[in-house]
């Protein structure tokens, strides 16, 4: 058998150079292979795509607008031809919401929620427009391309209320609702909760609400059932069902507090012991006086209303100068014969079709009636408030809600309610708390919007005092 020859030296170099290039384009043509395998894998995993069929429903004939992504101004939805009506037959004037779309709606559109954008995932966003109208961004709505992994939604708040419904039970493993308000502010919302968030950005108001702490406020984030998180400025706060949370005008955000509303200010008379009056510049309570007759003298115009501390309600008999409490007080005296109204009122102006409890309380004390026949068809009481409100609209006509307190025995005993007016007789010289839930009575049971409050004394001569006005809404 002949000997196996051995390869020449340059033999065994071109085989290593041809190993060493069939190696270089296998380990290259690996490495292509994992590239494009892991591209295809990540595309599979996090390609995102814009989730269309988003509604926006329009509960008014006007008032709400749309600017859709490219265009420089925003225009009135209307109601389009059957076969391009997004919601054919129905009472609502619809349109389709892509990405970018700006949302508005205006003060004069009514009061309560008149516009709602429907998403596909069955999220709902109502719109209200009292009192310096909304505006919302649809910044991003976009689910995984090829699975049902993930749901982004971002948001832009820029003004105004509105309220979150976001959809529990949904398809994708992640769901993020993120409301991003002015600079660097985001609002996680959790699926299946319900919130509202309030913007107050430039409201013309000459009365902007104030936060807890007395400052001017900004954002209001509340929660009725879910989780909303917080995020602002480099601090978080966890907002749980019956929960508020505020951020002021000076960027503070507050630990969150009770989901409840105060709609009168100064209901202690603090503010009036502070500057000695009210007068028409006031900025809570303003004083009036109406003669109840023709021709009367400036001696009969002698009623008056005034602030004194003395004992609070609950010990009235006893206490320390410490321990007092503001309380105004309507005063008329000199044997008067003809009838005169002194009293106070203060501007409410708020929509409160988001409360389905609106509780109306106060600490009333009748000292002085003259007239006998007071608490009969509202005409002398010594204690009359009255609730201004309108139901829907602000073209709607101003109506009244009257609750007479008065005393007195024989004829004028238990007066009975009658058309506007409910009566409270209270026993003479001892306090009173009136205690009324407005949503229990048939006229406020569904009014969404309260003007006013006035409280005033009606009579010849009389004595009589309050303290401690509140009317709180809770959601």
């Amino acid at each position: 058998m002949a000997p196996i020859a051995k390869p020449s030296p340059e033999q065994t170099y071109y085989q290593r150079v041809a190993w060493t290039w069939m190696l270089a384009f296998f380990g290259l043509f690996c490495a292509l292979v994992a590239v494009v395998g892991y591209s295809g894998w990540r595309s599979y995993a996090t390609a995102m795509t814009p989730v269309e069929g988003a509604i926006l429903r329009s509960h008014v004939n006007a008032g709400v607008s749309i600017q859709p992504r490219g265009r420089l101004v925003a225009e009135s939805i209307e109601r389009l031809p059957p076969e391009r009506d997004p919601c054919p037959g129905e009472l609502d004037i619809c349109a389709i919401v892509a990405e970018g779309s700006v949302i508005r709606t205006k003060a004069e559109a009514g009061y309560g929620p008149v516009a709602s954008l429907v998403l596909v995932d069955r999220t709902q966003i109502d719109f209200w427009a009292h009192p310096d109208g909304a505006e919302l961004a649809l910044v991003n709505y976009r689910a995984t391309t090829w699975h049902n992994g993930r749901l982004d939604v971002v948001l832009r708040q820029n003004a105004g209320y509105l309220r979150y419904d976001i959809a529990a039970g949904q398809p994708y493993d992640q769901v993020e609702y993120v409301v991003e308000v002015g600079d660097g502010t985001r609002i996680r919302l959790d699926p299946g909760g319900s919130y509202s968030v309030n913007v107050l950005n430039g409201s013309a108001r000459p009365l902007p609400p104030l936060a807890l702490n007395g400052e001017p406020l900004w954002i209001e984030v509340a929660t009725r059932s879910g989780r909303a998180i917080v995020d602002h400025q480099g601090g978080s706060v966890e907002v749980q069902p019956g929960q508020l949370a505020q951020i002021d005008a000076a960027g503070t955000l507050a630990e969150p507090g009770e989901a409840r509303w105060e709609l009168i200010r100064d209901g202690g008379f603090e503010q009036y012991l502070a500057q000695n009056q009210y007068d028409q510049t006031s900025q809570t309570w303003r004083k009036y006086a109406i003669p109840n007759a023709p021709g009367m003298t400036p001696e009969e115009h002698n009623g008056r209303f005034a602030v004194v501390r003395s004992c609070r309600p609950e010990t009235p008999d006893f206490c320390s100068p410490d321990d007092q409490v503001a309380i105004g007080q309507f005063r008329r005296d000199g044997l008067q014969t003809r009838p005169f109204t002194v009293g106070i009122e203060q501007t409410i102006d708020a929509d409160v079709s988001e409360f389905p409890s609106l509780r109306l309380t106060m600490w009333v004390r009748v000292l002085t009636q003259t007239v006998q026949l007071a608490g009969v068809a509202g005409s002398e009481c010594p204690i009359m408030v009255r609730i201004t409100y309108k139901p829907t609209s602000p073209t709607d006509q101003e109506l009244s809600r009257y609750f007479c307190i008065y005393t007195g025995n024989g004829e004028v005993a238990n007066s009975e309610d009658a058309g506007e007016i409910r009566y409270r007789q209270v026993p003479q010289f001892q306090w009173y708390r009136l205690n009324v839930e407005l949503r229990d009575d048939s006229l406020l049971r569904q009014a969404r919007y309260i003007q006013s409050i006035r409280i005033e004394a009606r009579g010849h001569d009389y004595l009589s005092e309050v303290t401690a006005i509140s009317l709180i809404g809770r959601q």
